[in-house]
């Protein structure tokens, strides 16, 4: 096990490729550790952590404690050797990225914040006739299991972000549409969305949201701290049916 440097831009930079993480499929899910499945047959590569606190060891290392917001990757032909424990329930993001991991590196982000307990915030940010709304999303499908990678909604690239905006800084941030429909899910910092329907959801770190107003009037991002962001794209015309969560 080592550290890498995950490929980022400068969240004000957006001219660079939206697939500089070539992911193909990603998935969601609520697991106990029990339900962990094997990474080699899932073909992952890339795990964030959403909610929990997850040991992970390998054969004859130590062990390492995972938060909201690490991500873990995997060279899948060679992970046989790891295993996860953790109590009660963790979120996880999976991501598969065949043929792809990031290359060594070391960076700290310079602040964090407290992931919210419980549950991630799951918000959709979409556009309503024109104006866009923010309301919890429901994940289609059944969240304690992990089916094979060929079930898993496609991506058609992902990317990861970094903006510093100092301990106490603030960005009054622009209006502006999703430039294709994606997921954000906040590995640092924070941040505070406003949509045109008037709602403010202030994500942290291990929340996700979909951003999928690219018509209409878009919404709003005021963002805090040192915030990372990873970007996973949806494919078109996949994952069609999402619902808001009643």
């Amino acid at each position: 096990m080592r550290q890498v440097l995950l490929p980022y831009r400068d969240a004000r930079d957006k001219g660079r490729p939206y697939d500089v993480i070539p992911a193909s499929r990603f998935w969601l899910a609520r697991l106990r550790a029990d339900d962990m499945p094997a990474l080699p047959e899932l073909g992952c590569h890339l795990v964030v952590v959403l909610s929990g606190r997850i040991e992970l060891s390998a054969k004859g290392k130590h062990a390492n404690l995972l938060e909201p917001g690490d991500v873990v990757c995997f060279d899948v032909g060679a992970c046989d050797d790891i295993t996860f424990t953790w109590p009660d329930d963790a979120w996880l993001f999976f991501v598969s990225t065949p043929g792809w991991v990031p290359d060594p590196g070391r960076l700290r982000a310079a602040s964090h914040h407290d992931p919210r307990p419980g549950r991630p915030l799951l918000t959709w940010i979409y556009d309503d006739g024109g104006r866009s709304r923010s309301e919890p999303f429901r994940w289609p499908y059944a969240l304690d299991t992990v089916p094979p990678v060929d079930k898993w909604p496609a991506s058609v690239g992902a990317f990861v972000t970094r903006r510093d905006y100092g301990l106490e800084g603030y960005a009054p941030g622009v209006w502006h549409n999703g430039p294709r429909r994606q997921f954000g899910i906040t590995l640092n910092g924070k941040a505070e969305n406003e949509t045109g329907d008037g709602t403010v959801t202030r994500p942290v770190t291990g929340d996700v949201a979909l951003i999928d107003d690219v018509t209409g009037a878009g919404h709003v991002t005021r963002g805090h701290g040192d915030r990372w962001m990873m970007f996973v794209t949806v494919a078109l015309d996949d994952l069609g049916e999402l619902t808001p969560e009643v």
